[in-house]
């Protein structure tokens, strides 16, 4: 065993628990699409704007108020729109829709779940709304649909249908709409069927979406795939999806570089001991072993060395060089 003096290890990054660091926010009047103001935030600073908590919500407003901007501008969040029936079925005829005037709207950002009305068009709503709905059993090629009048929310309709049939009614095509608008008549409104979809909310920098802060306002889906949010400084920075492709001014985020100067002593058991542990190569493959034991614990953290003045990094520690310092 040989004493090797360490000098100094400089290290650098953004660490995982950003929460714990300052966060600026930058707002930039040119308009772009969506997709091309990340690409310039990335390049720019670290991403397009995330908004975590209330506390970064009022810091972003007045970031972007104190800019002169009062309109909508991006932020870093997108949704994925995607539709899906109940029992699975994703064959011909899976993406079949009759949706009505305006719909789906996704309002408040929180429509996930849809049901049909006695006129055989489509609506998406809240999921957690009380509805009758109508199950099917058998198999889809030879199915007999069941209207349940008792009112359940989307999840407890899919259980009971489950239970009970085969699972919430698919809705294939024209013949399927006509045979359920036969059961979904005056009075009934609307009734639950199977086609449902996640929620599938994100920011851009993969941050985990936890707080939000939707206006009550309609989210126009059509047929779109992907959807981007804009935070609207006319209603307090309140978000709304929009289509990716518009072109608006946007909000980049950065987070200072942290830099931490840590000195360590370690005892290294080598099998050769004419190995020159300033040979830039054996630096190297010590530094990746540290970086592989510090990821265990960390994440986003890099480690490099620091030189002494010699162009050295390994010294090699004199003996009582302890019992000196401890004196």
């Amino acid at each position: 065993m040989e004493g090797i003096f360490i000098g100094v290890l400089c290290l650098s990054g953004c660490l995982t628990f950003s929460t714990c660091l300052p966060r600026h926010y930058h707002f930039v009047p040119d308009a772009m699409n969506w997709t091309e103001a990340q690409s310039y935030c990335k390049e720019t600073y670290t991403d397009l704007a995330t908004i975590e908590n209330t506390e970064k919500m009022k810091k972003f407003n007045d970031t972007v108020s104190a800019a002169g901007n009062s309109s909508e501008v991006w932020i870093g969040l997108y949704s994925h729109i995607d539709w899906k029936w109940s029992d699975g079925f994703n064959g011909s005829g899976a993406e079949y829709r009759r949706w009505g005037p305006l719909d789906p709207n996704n309002f408040k950002a929180n429509e996930l779940c849809v049901g049909q009305t006695m006129y055989a068009t489509l609506f998406d709503v809240e999921c957690h709304e009380q509805r009758p709905f109508v199950c099917y059993r058998g198999t889809l090629n030879d199915s007999d649909f069941v209207l349940m009048n008792t009112c359940k929310n989307w999840s407890e309709a899919q259980r009971h249908c489950r239970e009970h049939f085969t699972d919430l009614v698919t809705v294939r095509n024209d013949a399927d709409r006509d045979e359920l608008k036969k059961w979904i008549k005056y009075p009934l409104e609307l009734a639950w069927i199977g086609l449902y979809r996640d929620p599938q909310i994100y920011w851009s920098d993969g941050c985990n979406y936890s707080f939000s802060s939707w206006d009550e306002a309609v989210n126009e889906l059509c047929s779109r795939k992907v959807l981007c949010g804009v935070a609207d400084l006319k209603k307090g920075g309140k978000w709304r999806l929009f289509f990716c492709e518009e072109r608006k001014p946007f909000v980049c985020y950065s987070v200072p570089t942290v830099k931490t100067l840590v000195k360590v002593k370690v005892r290294l058991e080598l099998q050769d001991s004419s190995v020159d542990l300033n040979d830039p190569a054996v630096k190297e493959q010590i530094l990746k072993e540290l970086q592989e034991r510090l990821e265990k614990g960390l994440s986003g953290v890099t480690l490099k060395w620091k030189e002494k003045a010699d162009g050295k990094v390994f010294h090699k520690e004199e003996k009582g060089s302890d019992k000196k310092k401890k004196d």
